[in-house]
């Protein structure tokens, strides 16, 4: 029998009845669902249905919630080849492009093979004394005490900024639309792939954000006078940097796929629903 694996986000009611839904779905097309441990540890109600852990998932998966139910599954799945649908069910969802009400219609055809697959581009960091992880909106390098932070950025081993502020953000072209955007980053076009540069605070004034190709190598070298600081992997994994350490990004040669229904018709409208009237 086919197994799909459902990861919903935890303490939400919203996303415990509409992951209800998903199951009956799959359930009455003659599929068995599997729950992820930790959402089946939060839900009573999907207790019922055997536990799967996300460094050995199913070939398709079903994640319901929020961005960052989104961004936890897609890095820690141990399976590079899995094939995500997402839900929607939490306050913003900006990467979910799946309503609540229309998840059955959905369910039956990502089982069928009725969308458009997307493999998004991720990026690599590679922090001192850490494993390589990937990452599917940024990895933020921010003060830790609210003190100023000295850093420089190489872009293919040519400088590209000296700054003393809060920090900066290196995002891929889905994190333009996350922290880079509010911290005054370019929307970039879903259908390129990029890397984004964007300086948080910065004491130099001239500073502006900076795109570069996808294939590049940036560093990030943390200047030995600089205050300590945190490097936060799409807020899921947050990791002390020491002044002159240095952190190696590039493209993760693992994208993220992700199954898209209508998303793609709309995004510049998606951008307005969800960001500009965002409340």
């Amino acid at each position: 029998m086919e197994r799909v694996g459902v990861i919903v986000k935890p303490d939400s009611s919203k996303a415990e009845d509409v992951a209800r839904r998903v199951v009956k779905a799959l359930v009455e097309r003659g599929v068995e669902p599997v729950i992820e441990e930790t959402s089946r540890a939060k839900y009573p109600t999907l207790r019922d249905y055997k536990p799967f852990s996300l460094e050995d998932p199913p070939e398709k998966v079903i994640v319901i919630g929020g961005d960052g139910t989104l961004l936890r599954a897609v890095m820690f799945l141990g399976r590079p080849d899995a094939t995500i649908m997402t839900v929607r069910a939490g306050k913003r969802g900006f990467l979910l492009d799946v309503e609540p009400y229309e998840v059955e219609d959905r369910v039956h055809d990502f089982l069928e093979g009725n969308y458009v697959l997307k493999e998004y581009m991720r990026l690599e960091v590679r922090p001192p004394q850490h494993k390589r992880t990937c990452v599917l909106n940024d990895a933020v390098f921010i003060s830790n005490k609210s003190k100023l932070v000295s850093l420089s950025v190489d872009v293919d081993g040519q400088r590209a900024m000296n700054l003393d502020g809060d920090g900066v953000i290196i995002a891929t072209t889905a994190g333009s639309t996350a922290y880079s955007l509010s911290a005054g980053g370019p929307i970039v076009d879903p259908n390129m792939d990029v890397i984004l540069i964007t300086p948080l605070n910065p004491v130099q004034l001239h500073l502006r954000p900076i795109v570069t190709r996808a294939d590049s190598t940036v560093r990030v070298i943390i200047s030995h006078s600089s205050n300590p600081l945190y490097l936060s992997l799409d807020g899921q994994i947050v990791i002390d940097i020491l002044p002159g350490d240095i952190v190696s990004i590039q493209k993760c040669p693992r994208p993220a796929r992700i199954a898209r229904f209508k998303w793609w018709e709309s995004h510049f409208e998606k951008i307005y629903t969800r960001i500009y009237s965002y409340i």
